[in-house]
């Protein structure tokens, strides 16, 4: 032991004597530690808006404005405008495709996104039924930068989701804009069920009133082959009666144009009528308008106009009562006019109800204002659907069943004018008649079984209708409708919030990659002190004793001690100079001074063993380690071989120790990984004491080599 400190205090005192060679140990100290400093300086933060904002990119929108359910669209301008906010790239915004493109080309940019002039057209085709996927061009220089490509990936997936969030927001705003034009126009409270209900309830009356027509049609067929059959057992008899017929149905003819002219004329009454209760309905709407205006005025009802509106009910339901009389056992209609006339009776109801109870004036108001005028509106729709199936069905088969009476009575008269007796060709006639009316009634019976069957499908449709109408999510998405359409149009963009939860947060990237380049530094400061400092300690007359293990201990004090200084130095630097994050400082000044005891001890032992083979060494390990040690890049996306030897080398070991004091500790995890370095040390000292045995011949024969080479040191 005597003979260790004898060689350390003889190059301590060597050293601390010699200018240059103090120099020289305080340029070792302090290099390693530049080395790190300026690395992690250098990668603080290059992921940073502040970093990648000073990557240009241009862009450039040739897309055209397209209309869109009366929406102006232009997806391209409004990506420009997004990306004009946006910090996270330097963008460049050109004039032309060509400065672009070229951009990219002459390394002026490092890439270029260009939106084509038929963007917006082809984001909507889908609503054609051809659903053409629209493309983005992304032009990328990857010579310039091994690094950028990767950072300017960034944009295109910026760029793609402010496309999608555009093109859904449109969409909201032309849903929510349909809305609002339904809310205008007086629909149900801008509900689309409603509407479609409405329309769905009108055709299921159109198709219950073309169900009773095809019935009646039916019975009128039926009806005719009985006839006819009838006709065929009399046929011998008729040859006495031809005379007596033609002139009966001459009368009849005279009696059936005057009935047709009267059908008309009464059809026209009817429809006048029912015109004239609809416009006096809006008459009575007005004088309400007015009641309404004195309200607001004055404060009281004391106008004659709902007196008036009162006053008018009698008439305009006695107008209606005149005009259907005739038809209310008609199934088709019988309906209609009970719900009308019930409709009326609540108008006239409501009015006396007012004009009896005008103490609270804000009741009468809302009453007057809201349920009677929605009643009239509503009975003036009722009255128009009466008028139209009037018109269109009862007044049609009317007219039709009149004009084929006429018909028949014609021809009736055209045969019996040609009647000569012989009924032969007559029964021939009505064989081919009663066959022709068979087809027509099965055509018929086929046609009202079509019309039934669609009866219940649409019934079924309006029931699933109105089952959804009631849904508590339909509810909700009207809620939201009618109170924040904003919501609506920022939820349908992006309706997943991705919440990330930090495990070990790491402030910036600087901090992160600091325990390698550390932990490299101190590997090179380490293998410094091998090139420069001899390990072979020379025979000395004050110390002639001197054993190979007191000679490598003895020396090594002095690579120990210059080592810590460098790990010292290194570690204050990280923590208070380029200020890292560390949530223990004093352990990760622990983990740098492990690290620069078993560095500078395995490359000392390395040297003393095999001389400047054991430094090539060295470097080759460190080469190796930079490489595969999983300092940058996740090991398990290196190659195959780096995965199956990083861990037999003690870089992973020392940077997992720092990450612990940089990142949060867990476990025993940065003991274990002190623990693991540790086993450098004896295989070091395995290295430096006995493998060195057997080679110190060789050493000196290569030694010698070198020497008469005169050119090798």
């Amino acid at each position: 032991m005597k003979n260790i400190f004898r060689i350390f205090y003889r190059d301590f005192k060597r050293v601390s004597t010699n200018v240059v060679a103090v120099v020289i140990v305080i340029g070792l100290s302090i290099i390693p530690s530049l080395y790190a400093w300026f690395n992690i300086l250098s990668n603080w933060d290059p992921y940073g808006p502040e970093s990648t904002s000073n990557l240009k990119i241009a862009v450039y929108s040739a897309d055209e404005e397209i209309d869109m359910g009366g929406l102006s669209l232009n997806i391209g301008d409004s990506v420009i405008d997004a990306l004009k906010a946006n910090q996270t790239m330097g963008w460049q915004f050109t004039d032309t495709m060509d400065e672009a493109t070229d951009g990219v080309y002459s390394s002026e940019y490092y890439a270029a996104l260009i939106i084509p002039e038929d963007f917006s057209e082809k984001m909507i085709s889908f609503l054609n039924g051809e659903v053409q996927n629209p493309q983005i061009i992304y032009y990328e220089n990857e010579k310039k930068n091994a690094i950028a490509p990767k950072i300017t990936s960034k944009a295109k997936t910026a760029v793609q989701e402010q496309v999608n969030a555009t093109f859904v927001s449109t969409l909201a705003e032309v849903m929510l804009k349909v809305n609002d034009v339904m809310v205008e126009n007086g629909m149900d409270s801008g509900s689309m069920i409603n509407l479609f209900l409405t329309q769905l309830n009108d055709l299921s009356g159109d198709l219950d009133g073309y169900i009773a027509l095809l019935n009646s049609f039916v019975s009128i067929t039926n009806s005719a082959s009985s006839l006819i059959d009838t006709t065929q057992v009399m046929l011998p008899n008729l040859n006495t009666m031809v005379d007596d017929g033609s002139n009966t149905v001459n009368t009849m003819q005279g009696a059936l144009n005057s009935g047709s002219l009267n059908a008309s004329a009464l059809a026209e009454v009817i429809s006048a009528n029912l015109n004239t209760a609809a416009d006096s309905l809006d008459n009575i709407n007005t004088l309400i308008q007015n009641a309404l205006d004195q309200l607001d005025n004055y404060g009281d009802l004391s106008s004659g106009g709902l007196q008036s509106a009162i006053n008018m009910m009698p008439l305009i339901r006695q107008l209606f009562e005149n005009s259907v009389a005739d038809w209310k056992d008609d199934e088709s209609v019988s309906g209609q006019i009970a719900e009308i006339e019930a409709q009326l009776d609540k108008i006239e109801a409501d009015l006396n109800s007012v004009q009896n109870n005008v103490t609270d004036l804000n009741t009468a108001k809302d009453t007057l204002n809201t349920e009677i005028s929605t009643e009239i509106t509503s009975c003036k729709t009722k009255i128009k659907a009466l008028k139209d199936t009037f018109d269109y069905s009862v007044k049609g088969q009317l007219e039709t069943t009149i004009q084929s009476m006429q018909g028949s009575l014609n021809q009736t008269q055209a045969i019996l004018n040609g009647v000569d007796g012989d009924f032969d060709e007559v029964s021939e006639v009505l064989d081919a008649y009663s066959e022709t009316l068979d087809k027509g009634n099965e055509s018929l019976s086929d046609s009202l079984a079509a019309a039934q069957e669609m009866k219940t499908g649409l019934d079924s449709v309006i029931t699933s209708l109105s089952a959804l109408e009631i849904s508590d999510q339909y509810q909700a998405l009207m809620k939201i409708l009618e109170t924040d359409p904003t919501l609506l149009g920022d939820f349908l963009s992006s309706p997943v919030n991705m919440e990330t939860k930090e495990i070990y947060p790491i402030s910036n990237y600087g901090s992160a990659m600091s325990p390698f380049y550390t932990v490299l530094a101190l590997w090179v400061g380490a293998l410094i002190l091998v090139a420069i400092i001899h390990v072979k300690v020379l025979p000395d007359e004050k110390i002639p004793d001197a054993k190979p293990y007191q000679k490598f201990f003895g020396r090594y004090i002095t690579f120990f001690l210059i080592g810590q200084v460098q790990a010292l130095i290194t570690a204050l630097g990280d923590l208070f100079y380029i200020k890292i994050q560390c949530h223990n400082p004093f352990l990760f000044w622990l983990a740098c001074a492990c690290c620069s005891f078993v560095f500078t001890l395995f490359m000392y032992a390395l040297t003393v063993a095999f001389e400047n083979v054991g430094e090539a060494l060295a470097v080759v390990i460190m080469v190796i380690q930079v490489a595969g040690a999983g300092g940058s890049f996740p090991i398990e996306v290196l190659p195959a071989i780096y995965q199956r030897i990083y861990r037999f080398f003690p870089f992973p070991y020392g940077m997992d120790a720092l990450r612990e004091t940089i990142g949060g500790m867990y476990g025993m995890t940065y003991w274990k990984c002190l623990g693991i370095l540790g086993i450098y040390i004896i295989i070091s000292l395995l290295i430096g004491l006995v493998i060195a045995i057997p080679f110190r011949k060789l050493n000196m024969k290569i030694e010698h080599s070198k020497e008469k080479s005169d050119i090798m040191l």
